[in-house]
């Protein structure tokens, strides 16, 4: 078992996360390296007048990590609690007061709001505790000088070990107690994200659907720096007789090859949607209808010429458009409209062109 498995082992009870069992896991070996560290600075001599102290503090980790692949999450939360009190304080004395032993605080302030069961009340409570106890340390400890003699390069060297195995600590308690959540709510982010995209496009083509598109145009109209607008409403000719004679599926090919030269030949200030059957409608902005003319008979040229193969029947459609320029009136039903009666009037004049 590697050493990743041995501290993510699952806890041995029912209805219990491993996460808080993995964070103490990781502070206890965080803690016992620092506390290792700190005894080879300081020296024998520390060792020497504090053997019990040292020993009793050295098997109280190796018991107390242990004790997380038996004990329930509160067992263990509490007894880590009251075991960073102790070593906290028994050892001020052995290191002195800038060691920065006190700082061990700040991690029992941090597992009493993120890793401990309760209400949010009880929560407050436990921090308020240790935040109290750590502020009646400063009065009874600040200023302590070690007992044995520890040099000025070891004592700076004791107090980056405990600062760093604290700052280690609070951010693995802060990575356990937000990744999932965070991974969560990005899933959810982008979940909701394709839902959007879903309730907003044809399934078919691709394209934005009506709804859209009308959304779209009613933003156009209260916007004042979009320039020119241009509305063309297209529709493909003889659409049911492509349905007739090659089929509903040759059909959907049909209607997939114009979206898809919608896409690619529109340009970036066109906003194409399938506005229901055959039809389409095209949002130009910041283009005026003269120029969204030239784009539409490019565009009618390139659909003209298209084959579309399926099998090894080949379909050659064209398409009616009827373009308008917006009037900025605020009536956008207004520039659809005329869209769609210069739409019909094209119809109604041969197909295959695009009436402005």
């Amino acid at each position: 078992m590697g050493l990743r498995q041995f501290i993510c082992k699952d806890v041995n009870f029912k209805n219990e996360t491993k996460r808080s069992i993995v964070a103490l896991r990781i502070i206890y070996i965080l803690m016992l390296a620092a506390y290792l560290l700190d005894l080879a600075f300081a020296g024998f001599e520390v060792i020497r007048k504090y053997p019990y102290r040292v020993g009793l503090i050295f098997a109280a980790m190796i018991i107390l990590f242990s004790n997380t692949y038996f004990s329930n999450t509160r067992v263990s939360l509490t007894l880590f609690l009251l075991f960073t009190f102790t070593y906290s304080l028994a050892m001020i004395p052995c290191f002195g007061w800038s060691a920065g032993m006190q700082n061990y605080f700040l991690i029992m302030l941090t597992v009493s709001f993120f890793a401990a069961h309760g209400s949010l009340g009880f929560k407050i409570t436990l921090t308020l505790i240790v935040l109290c106890v750590r502020i009646v340390t400063i009065f009874v400890y600040s200023g302590t000088q070690p007992e044995v003699e520890i040099g000025e390069v070891s004592g700076k060297l004791i107090q980056s070990t405990n600062i760093t195995a604290v700052f280690l600590s609070i951010v693995v308690i802060s990575y356990i107690y937000s990744h999932r959540e965070n991974v969560e709510e990005s899933k959810l982010m982008k979940y909701n994200d394709k839902l959007v995209r879903e309730a907003n496009t044809d399934q078919l083509t691709g394209l934005c659907n009506r709804r859209y598109a009308r959304d779209f145009l009613n933003g156009l109209a209260k916007a004042y720096d979009v320039g020119a607008i241009s509305v063309c409403m297209a529709d493909i000719d003889f659409f049911k007789k492509v349905n007739d004679t090659y089929g509903h599926d040759a059909g959907d090919e049909v209607l997939k090859a114009v979206a898809e030269t919608f896409k690619t030949s529109c340009g970036e200030n066109c906003l194409a949607s399938r506005w229901g059957g055959e039809e389409f409608l095209l949002i130009f902005t910041g283009v005026n209808g003269d120029d969204a003319f030239v784009i539409l008979e490019n565009l009618r040229s390139m659909i003209q010429k298209h084959i579309i193969k399926m099998g090894e029947q080949e379909i050659n459609v064209t398409m009616t458009f009827g373009l308008t320029e917006y009037d900025f009136s605020g009536n956008m039903d207004k520039a659809i409209k005329e869209a769609d009666e210069k739409l019909y009037l094209g119809k109604t004049g041969g197909r295959n062109r695009v009436i402005y």
